[in-house]
């Protein structure tokens, strides 16, 4: 079941990122690191670019699961980049909302708990098509599950599954999406 997510609930989650990270700042600042300092203002910036071309590309929302997923119980973490410009993807966004949360609570309940299980979302927007790439790192506890569920998305018209491949500490899969004209 899909969480709702109120403006006070987004609000108290985003505040409380907001102070992990100067805090996190303060902590390298009384240490006098400032080489850190630099490091986590970039990865700073760098996330909020990513949030913005993120949103951007107007799929709300898939934007609006991505951007909250961390802030839920998960057996793992997700990380995403966008590369390039922007784009009008919202008749897309059932589509790639669906499969996502399909691929993500498969994810969920086939692989380790006590692993460091890490989900790295690349979207790479080009004159045509929208390619999401997926890597994810971790272990894998059901390899067969994950196979037949990638089998079974191959079949899919609206969203182009180009490739994928499943180990038992990696899983790599890419999917294309035209863009509208």
């Amino acid at each position: 079941m899909k969480k709702e997510w109120s403006i006070v609930d987004v609000l108290r989650h985003s505040r409380h990122d907001w102070l992990n990270k100067i805090q996190l700042i303060k902590g390298n600042v009384a240490l006098h690191k400032y080489d850190r300092v630099k490091e986590i203002i970039d990865e700073i910036v760098m996330e909020t670019q990513n949030e913005s071309r993120l949103t951007n590309l107007h799929l709300d929302q898939l934007s609006t699961y991505i951007m909250t997923f961390n802030w839920e119980p998960h057996r793992f973490m997700i990380e995403y980049e966008v590369i390039g410009g922007a784009g009008d993807l919202s008749s897309y966004d059932d589509n790639l909302l669906a499969w996502c949360e399909s691929l993500f609570n498969l994810l969920d309940s086939t692989i380790d708990l006590l692993g460091e299980n890490q989900l790295s979302i690349t979207i790479e927007i080009l004159k045509e098509e929208v390619r999401f790439f997926f890597d994810f790192r971790g272990i894998i506890k059901d390899r067969d599950i994950l196979l037949k569920w990638f089998e079974e998305k191959q079949q899919e018209p609206i969203i182009l599954l180009t490739e994928y491949s499943v180990h038992y500490e990696e899983i790599t899969a890419s999917i294309n999406v035209k863009l509208p004209n």
